[in-house]
């Protein structure tokens, strides 16, 4: 599988819109890998994961011909992960793509996409199907298996995800805090390639575990897989998902993370099974 983070931030972006604060201030000036869009990847040629506000903006910058993605999964509802609007540019008078887009997610996911459309999926181009934790599904050439994220509260069941395509599998593990037992029980069952973890709380909250994590908080996950033998002997850890106000630019989270054997995800960063 061939893996590109499209996008590296939280819900602001960063430098954080309508935001002078010297996090954002020091982004501009730096630039390259500290311009941040919202968080959302690319596995191989036809499948997304969340469509957010940055889709327009990623699919220009890297390349994407959207009129090939075939599948998008959604991890949750909240406005930087989904931007229904954009989907209705797939109907006829719009867009001259002919071939059908399936939507998975949960069921607010779902309801927030019916919501946008002023008349039947169909008519996008688009079919809706639900998503359960636990709950294998087949999405074109992988498998995928939604866990329960630590997230969204009572409102809903955010969603990470453990993909695989034969014997490689990645986990995208954003928008959670610290795992419910039940999702820690469950991710005993395979074995990662490559595992992408929530660092939106940054250098700032490094212990948080709330809804998010921060840094040491990332690291403590690492460890707690380690400890699971569920990462394989070359796995690749990524902390991604990163907030202005968890401070740390890419540069010194970088340093930080370096002796944890953590990379720190980037837009544009393309990580490839081994």
């Amino acid at each position: 599988m061939r893996l590109t983070i499209l996008g590296s931030a939280a819900a602001e972006g960063w430098p954080a819109l309508f935001c002078e604060c010297p996090a954002c201030r020091e982004a501009r000036r730096r630039g390259g890998r500290n311009i941040r869009r919202r968080t959302a990847y690319r596995i191989d040629p036809d499948t997304l994961i969340d469509f957010g506000p940055d889709a327009f903006w990623q699919s220009t910058a890297f390349g994407i011909d959207l009129s090939k993605v075939r599948h998008i999964l959604l991890t949750h509802s909240h406005e930087d992960h989904l931007n229904p609007v954009d989907l209705l540019w797939r109907r006829k008078g719009f867009s001259s793509v002919g071939a059908p887009l399936t939507l998975y997610g949960n069921a607010a996911s779902l309801e927030r996409i019916a919501l946008a459309f002023p008349e039947a999926p169909e008519l996008y181009r688009s079919e809706l199907k639900m998503l359960s934790p636990a709950r294998k599904v087949p999405v074109g050439d992988l498998q995928v298996t939604p866990l329960e994220a630590q997230h969204a509260g009572p409102q809903e069941t955010a969603l990470n995800f453990v993909i695989e395509h034969g014997e490689k599998a990645v986990l995208i593990a954003n928008d959670t805090g610290w795992w419910p037992k039940n999702t820690w029980d469950r991710i005993q069952a395979f074995k990662l390639d490559i595992a992408i973890i929530d660092c939106t709380y940054g250098l700032a909250n490094p212990k948080e575990r709330a809804h998010h994590l921060g840094a040491l908080a990332v690291v403590a996950m690492k460890e707690r897989l380690v400890a699971l033998d569920v990462l394989k002997p070359r796995c690749t850890v990524v902390a991604n998902h990163f907030s202005h106000n968890g401070l740390g630019l890419h540069e010194e989270l970088c340093e930080w993370f370096a002796p944890h054997g953590i990379e720190v995800g980037y837009d544009g960063m393309v990580l490839q099974t081994p």
